[in-house]
């Protein structure tokens, strides 16, 4: 039991050391604090306001289900693959696989 109470406070500081490397690294010209109180201030600010990001009237049009799933014209291939044709895709690559190795 205490074996496995030391075993987890190691791993979560060897968590915490390597997210303190990352953040080192990728460490933001003005600092952290700079990052951070200019990150709050827009976030309070107009700038992020819901009505600006809306998409703009002629962006988004309404699509039917059935242009979805085709994703083209009505002779193409539908954009989604059925059940059976991921099976034969793998059943196929491990064929492969195996002749590669057997050489």
């Amino acid at each position: 039991m205490t074996g496995a109470m030391l075993a987890m406070v190691g791993a979560a500081l060897c968590a915490v050391v390597v997210l303190l490397l990352v953040l080192g690294e990728r460490r933001p010209d003005g600092g952290w604090y700079a990052w951070l109180r200019d990150s709050v201030q827009a976030w309070r600010s107009d700038e992020l306001a819901a009505a600006k990001l809306q998409p703009q009237g002629s962006a988004v049009r309404d699509t039917p289900l059935e242009d979805l799933f085709s994703l083209g014209a009505a002779g193409d291939q539908p954009a989604y693959a059925r059940p059976e044709e991921l099976r034969d895709r793998l059943d196929q690559a491990r064929q492969q696989a195996r002749s590669l190795a057997r050489r």
